[in-house]
């Protein structure tokens, strides 16, 4: 279910509904919602939007909910939206999204930055997650909380990858060229692991709570059995840079990882 995320309010769309979930503050959004023949689902915790009792499409449903929140953000919010709207975390720990509604903020449980993110007026705390209204997020507060979260993110993502650059793996992939295109599995691009694979292709690598494991593809050759590919783990930085560009796209805007099915033939990896 393809998600549009607004930071504090996310709408799921499918095909002839949007679930669209978002804290208490947010009374004109509800009220479009009802005009829009919303129904409140108790067990989701979200209101649905169908569009057979709409009469609209799932599309305009979405472009309704953005425009009503870019009425309610403040000035210059929108300059916040372009400029941050696409980042994203490297690793599971933490996360951070900007949006028209405001931002989510992931923390680890116990962190500091709970306690800072008390002060923000109108915040709302769910389990480990702050969700702060655009109107909220000028406090003073968040700022260095942002910050703190950036430096503790690339510090814990580097911590599990710098130890492997220069290294290279090579394997056989059992898949067919066309599916290796579609992959990136192609000389010269950037592919993304799941442990899983690494677990079978470099034993060496301790998993951790990192999204995904980057490599630069060096060579690729065709076989019948599939594609034997040489990969590359890259320099920490450009590695963590890589992760959260790929993780700032939209889920189905992402290429398959590798993973367990991809990693059933022998790999052989080189120290650096």
């Amino acid at each position: 279910m393809p998600t549009v995320d607004f930071g504090t309010v996310r709408a799921f769309v499918d095909a002839g509904a949007v679930e669209v979930a978002f804290p208490r503050g947010y009374d004109e959004l509800k009220t479009a919602l009802k005009e829009m023949k919303a129904r409140w689902m108790p067990q989701r915790f979200c209101w649905r939007v169908e569009t057979r009792w709409a009469r609209i499409p799932e599309n305009e449903i979405v472009r309704r909910i953005e425009d009503i929140l870019r009425k309610k953000a403040p000035p210059g919010w929108q300059a916040a939206v372009e400029k941050f709207g696409a980042f994203a975390c490297s690793t599971r720990r933490f996360e951070v999204k900007v949006g028209w509604g405001g931002i989510r903020i992931m923390l680890p449980p116990g962190h500091p930055s709970h306690y800072a993110l008390k002060q923000v007026d109108n915040g709302k705390q769910d389990k480990e997650t702050w969700l702060l209204p655009a109107a909220s997020c000028t406090s003073s507060v968040v700022r260095p909380v942002l910050e703190r979260v950036v430096k503790e993110d690339r510090d814990l993502f580097i911590s599990y990858v710098e130890h492997l650059e220069g290294r290279t793996i090579r394997g056989i992939v059992p898949i067919s060229p066309p599916e290796g295109d579609a992959m990136d599995l192609i000389a010269g691009k950037f592919v993304y692991a799941d442990h899983a694979f690494l677990k079978v292709a470099d034993p060496h690598v301790k998993n951790g709570p990192v999204h995904a494991w980057p490599f630069k593809v060096l060579e690729r050759r065709d076989l019948e059995s599939g594609l034997e590919i040489r990969l590359s783990y890259l320099e920490p930085d450009l590695a963590y840079r890589a992760v959260r560009y790929r993780q700032g796209r939209p889920e189905e805007e992402r290429k398959q990882n590798l993973d367990l099915v991809h990693a059933t033939e022998k790999w052989t990896y080189k120290r650096a």
